[in-house]
């Protein structure tokens, strides 16, 4: 079911969705509607990155981690558990004079 929402937007702003629709052969609400979502993606994106990064940093628990992306946790986990096991291998065969 959707929902209608109102907002103002600006005139040059409107003429400018407005050209870009038409040349894209679809409404403005279908104009507005597609940059939204497409938005909404790429930010969700860019936080889930950033979660994975302070969990990796140790910013954020293992909890939150959960809390935050549910099932997908478990895979971070194991990720980022085999970087640091990865990284401690190679910081020893440099202190080795291996690497």
């Amino acid at each position: 079911m959707a929902t209608q929402v109102n907002i103002r937007l600006d005139e040059d702003l409107l003429e400018e969705i407005d050209a870009l629709a038409k040349v894209m052969h679809i409404t403005r609400t279908e104009y507005i509607k597609l940059k939204l979502s497409k938005g909404l993606q790429e930010d969700t994106l860019n936080m889930i990155e950033a979660i994975v990064l302070e969990y990796a940093k140790g910013r954020i628990s293992e909890k939150e981690l959960r809390e935050l992306l549910g099932k997908d946790a478990d895979d971070i986990k194991f990720i980022v558990q085999h970087i640091k096991k990865s990284k401690k291998k190679i910081d020893g065969k440099i202190k080795s004079g291996l690497l």
